[in-house]
């Protein structure tokens, strides 16, 4: 016969309920009315509240618990958990459980465990769950340990929430490091994915140049029961598809009008699927196509940029191509951009006469590369007028003073007289050539020194050098010497012995290019105009 006293601390409660419909008395805990009273103390308390408990008692550990601790068996363990052994109620933990019971049980100890996991089986599938614990000693009259009571929650929730908005921070942290590069995106999102607990499968698909979708790279296996046709038929409508446990969602941005590829992103089995886990996969999917979105957005505008700087480049700054004796080269600094601020012109004034022009403008892009034609369309249209270096300068300083942004703009005006084997040259605080005399002597062209434009004051000189031929003028700006943390004067005597190493009858072009390969290489921060001629070529 049930106590009165045992329908009283249970009535109310749903498992309450539930353990007066047990047969106690096969249990190995008897009929309640002879259970002691540290056990009908711990009873009366887990059913007197609504946190989750657990009391366990006798050699099996016989479970008795309340409505909170009944969400947590789920519905494959509760009702038979009521006064079935701990250890077969939870036989798929029992290991990870096993440390902590032993210490209560053995040792009298309590235990506190934070976040613990376990892979539970409770609602028919192998889940990841997360629990935080207590358990404590229960003890009979002789201060013997009999039992165990176990006050516990499941974090579950929390555990995953954070675990999948960590997930997401590290992707969109190493997709905007990937720095607008489609392929670093990719591998970024299969090197992330294919770790994640919660995407077990990954397919990143672009649209290709007939607008069909193509696969660019996958993480984990083909996602089950999807096709190319699913995958083309979201990219066309622009709308998510659900396939099983797998999502496909079209790859967009936010001003996208059309989307430039899919996803299919595979869910992990271990936990539900339900409206919380198709959230988190669209996150990880805008993610995903915010970044690739923006990076071929920004490929496209960088082609444009480049078509633009390419014809801009050839409009001012064109080859030379037909002057005899005469090479230039030109590089911008490391960026996107075809153009920037140094120039250089060789004019054809007449038989045996031509001028040979570098200049640098202050800054880089176009900015530098709009006030860098205007100052070369101004100096050409004085040495038409007037083939006198100084005069050309004159000219130049008055002009620059009218124009933005001009000012400190550096030149060197030089016109090379093939029938006097002359060169008369004058300089607005541009660095000095580099001469290599045909005997292999070395010298720099320093003077007619003057200031930058629209910086001094006063007339400009010119000075006349002789020539003789197979003499090497080597004119640069300072990009091609110029190094982080050095002084230019290092820079120009490094110009000096490569302009003195060069082979001794070495092809005007052959000398251009090593120059510029040994002296300014890839990716350099400047600038680089560059024009080497040689007297008494034909």
């Amino acid at each position: 016969m049930r106590s009165p006293w045992f329908r009283r601390v249970t009535a109310g409660s749903a498992t309450g309920a539930l353990a007066r419909e047990v047969d106690w008395g096969e249990t190995p805990l008897g009929p309640p009315s002879t259970w002691p009273t540290a056990l009908r103390v711990a009873v009366e308390m887990c059913f007197t509240t609504r946190f989750p408990v657990l009391v366990t008692w006798g050699p099996e550990l016989t479970m008795i618990y309340n409505d909170g601790y009944r969400d947590m068996l789920g519905s494959e363990k509760h009702p038979g958990a009521m006064g079935a052994p701990l250890a077969e109620v939870w036989k798929e933990v029992w290991d990870d459980l096993l440390p902590s019971v032993e210490r209560v049980m053995l040792h009298g100890e309590p235990t506190w465990t934070v976040d613990q996991h376990l892979l539970a089986r409770r609602s028919g599938y192998d889940e990841d769950a997360y629990f935080t614990y207590s358990y404590s000693p229960l003890r009979d009259s002789a201060d013997v340990v009999r039992g165990l009571l176990d006050i516990a929650t499941e974090t579950t929730a929390q555990v995953v929430e954070r675990r999948r908005m960590r997930l997401l921070g590290d992707l969109s942290a190493r997709l905007t490091g990937a720095h607008d590069d489609v392929d670093a995106i990719a591998r970024e999102t299969v090197d992330l994915l294919g770790g994640s607990a919660d995407v077990t499968g990954a397919e990143l698909y672009l649209r290709g140049a007939d607008g069909a979708p193509g696969l660019l790279v996958a993480t984990g296996p083909r996602a089950p029961g999807v096709t190319a046709s699913d995958v083309a038929r979201v990219t066309a409508s622009g709308r998510a598809e659900e396939h099983g446990r797998v999502l496909v969602v079209p790859l967009t941005g936010p001003s996208d009008a059309a989307p430039c590829g899919a996803v299919v992103l595979q869910a992990g089995s271990r936990r539900p699927w339900d409206d919380e886990y198709r959230a988190f996969l669209r996150l990880v999917a805008t993610t995903i196509g915010a970044a690739v979105s923006g990076a071929l957005r920004h490929r496209r505008e960088v082609d444009a940029l480049r078509v633009v700087s390419d014809t801009l480049q050839a409009a001012i700054v064109p080859e030379v191509a037909t002057e005899p004796g005469v090479v230039a080269r030109y590089r911008p600094a490391a960026g996107d951009l075809a153009v920037g601020g140094d120039w250089y012109d060789v004019v054809d004034l007449g038989p045996g006469r031509r001028a040979v022009v570098v200049g640098d403008c202050v800054g880089h892009g176009l900015d530098a590369a709009a006030r860098m034609g205007q100052l070369r369309a101004a100096t050409r249209a004085l040495l038409l007028e007037s083939p006198s270096p100084a005069a050309v300068l004159d000219g130049l300083e008055r002009f620059a003073r009218t124009l933005p942004g001009a000012d400190c703009t550096t030149v060197f005006c030089a016109v090379a007289d093939e029938e006097d084997r002359t060169l008369t040259y004058a300089m607005a605080g541009h660095l000095p050539p580099v001469l290599r005399r045909a005997d292999g002597a070395v010298e720099l062209l320093d003077g007619a020194r003057g200031a930058a434009l629209a910086v001094g004051t006063g007339r400009r000189t010119e000075v006349v050098e002789p020539l003789r031929d197979g003499d090497l003028v080597v004119i640069y700006t300072d990009g091609l010497i110029e190094r982080r943390g050095e002084g230019l004067p290092l820079g120009i005597e490094r110009l000096r012995a490569a302009v003195a190493a060069q082979p001794a009858g070495a092809p005007t072009a052959e000398v251009a290019d090593d120059l510029l390969r040994s002296m300014a290489p890839r990716g350099a921060e400047d600038d680089v105009a560059l024009v080497v001629y040689r007297a008494g070529a034909r």
